[in-house]
C-alpha cells in the first residue's frame, strides 16, 4: 500500500471537503462536524502561532477525552508543533517529568487539572498555560496568567496556517510509554509514521 506524503492534518482537512456535515466528534450531548473541526482546529492552531509558538515547540495537552483534546491536538500540528499528550490520571511527579523531558513550553490542561499545573510549572520550561473545561464560559484563572481556551478560539481566525513540513522527518507526536518497565520514553512520531497508521486501520 502507498502513503502519501502528507501531514496528519491534512487527514482530517479532506475529510472537511468531502464530508463537511458529517459528525467528526461527539461527546456528552455535543457534536463537532468535520467542517466545524477542521475551523477550530485553525483558530487554535493561529492562536498558539500568535503567542509564538513556533515550528516543533513541543505542546503538551495535559486533557481527558473531550473536544478540546482533538481541537488541541490536530491545532498543535497545524502550527507546525509537536503534540504530547499527558494522562490526566498523571500527578505531580510524572507530569513534571514528561513536561521537562519532552522541552514543551505550552500546555492545554483541565480546569480542575490546574492544582497540578500550578505546583509543577515553576519547575519546568512551561510559559503558555490554556485552561479547558466544561466552565470555560465562567473561566476563572486558578494559574497565574492563564489562558481560556475557548476565548482563544474566539479570538482567532478560522483560516488554516501555512506551515511547511515534511512528512517524513517532521515529528506530529512524542508519545510516552506506560512505563511498566522503567521510566517513560518519548517515541518520536512522524506524520508520515501517523498517516501510515490511519490509512492502515482504515483499510483493516
Amino acid at each position: 500500500m502507498k502513503y502519501p506524503q502528507v501531514p496528519l492534518q491534512e487527514l482530517l482537512r479532506e475529510s472537511a471537503e468531502n464530508f463537511p456535515e458529517k459528525i467528526a466528534v461527539a461527546h456528552d450531548g455535543q457534536e463537532i462536524t468535520y467542517d466545524q473541526l477542521n475551523a477550530l482546529s485553525n483558530q487554535f492552531a493561529n492562536s498558539l502561532l500568535e503567542m509564538g509558538v513556533e515550528k516543533g515547540d513541543r505542546v503538551a495537552i495535559y486533557l481527558p477525552n473531550i473536544p478540546q483534546f482533538v481541537i488541541g491536538y490536530f491545532g498543535a500540528l497545524k502550527a507546525g508543533a509537536v503534540a504530547t499528550a499527558i494522562s490526566p490520571l498523571h500527578r505531580e511527579r510524572e507530569v513534571v517529568y514528561q513536561l521537562k523531558d519532552s522541552g514543551a513550553q505550552t500546555i492545554v490542561a483541565l480546569e480542575s487539572l490546574c492544582p497540578i499545573v500550578e505546583k509543577v510549572r515553576e519547575k519546568t520550561q512551561v510559559k503558555h498555560v490554556i485552561i479547558a473545561g466544561s466552565s470555560e464560559n465562567a473561566f476563572s484563572p486558578k494559574v497565574q496568567n492563564a489562558l481560556n481556551f475557548r476565548q482563544l478560539l474566539e479570538n482567532s481566525p478560522k483560516t488554516a496556517p501555512k506551515i511547511r513540513l515534511n512528512p517524513r522527518d517532521d515529528l506530529a507526536a512524542l508519545q510516552y510509554t506506560g512505563g511498566t518497565t522503567g521510566t517513560t520514553k518519548g517515541a518520536m512520531l512522524t506524520h508520515a509514521n501517523l498517516v501510515s497508521n490511519a490509512l492502515a486501520f482504515a483499510a483493516w
